[in-house]
């Protein structure tokens, strides 16, 4: 069993996120891909988008299930969960959750060019590489060599490191959600979803406030 782990913090989720995870499961062809936004700690939820809001907009990868590519998808809360129990989580800490819950499965873990250039920063990130295989996406078109030489200095073996290749989408939550505190109109960048919710709760406006 293939099982295709895609974290990140969806505050908010965007067109491209919905395309790195096409690219990854085309790659790796999972029997399950696992959604998991980040884990905010309490102390600061002020700073962030309410867990409970970035859990339904990721409500927009649901859609993908049921391709050839994807035919399972859910989305979990273990991460949320974890903070709000006020636990630090980290990435191998989740893949070891997986591996505990999903005995004999092939682990792999999409994550974007930007992880890729600094997971030697990571927490336990050796035990992490060695318990599953990284899904890299490039988020540039430019960066495909820098990644290449990153990724051989981490796995010289070339067996824990895979690239997803397909054509870059440049887009950023943080500068979407810029944008829209700004007065921008960011819709061709949002799925549906995410765009009805972040009306409907006046979200990234520059006088949201939580907490």
């Amino acid at each position: 069993m293939r099982i295709l782990l895609y974290g990140g913090t969806f505050d908010p989720p965007h067109n491209g996120h919905l395309h790195n995870l096409r690219l990854a499961a085309a790659k790796v062809k999972p029997d399950r891909v696992i959604i998991m936004p980040a884990g905010v700690p309490p102390h600061k939820i002020s700073f962030g988008t309410p867990a409970a809001l970035r859990m339904e907009m990721c409500g927009c990868f649901e859609p993908l299930a049921g391709s050839a590519d994807i035919p399972t998808l859910e989305i979990s809360d273990w991460e949320i969960g974890q903070a709000q129990r006020g636990i630090k989580n980290y990435s191998d800490s989740t893949i070891s959750m997986l591996a505990e819950k999903y005995p004999g499965a092939q682990l792999y873990m999409a994550v974007g060019s930007d992880m890729l250039l600094s997971f030697d920063t990571w927490h336990h990130w050796q035990h992490l590489l060695r318990n599953c295989t990284l899904v890299a996406v490039s988020r540039e078109c430019s960066d495909q060599a820098a990644l290449r030489k990153k990724a051989k200095q981490l796995d010289p073996t070339g067996t824990h490191i895979l690239f997803a290749e397909g054509t870059a989408l440049p887009m950023a939550s943080s500068q979407l959600r810029a944008g829209m505190q700004n007065g921008e109109d960011c819709t061709d960048a949002l799925p549906e979803i995410v765009q009805s919710i972040i009306n409907r709760e006046g979200l990234y406006r520059s006088c949201q406030k939580w907490g």
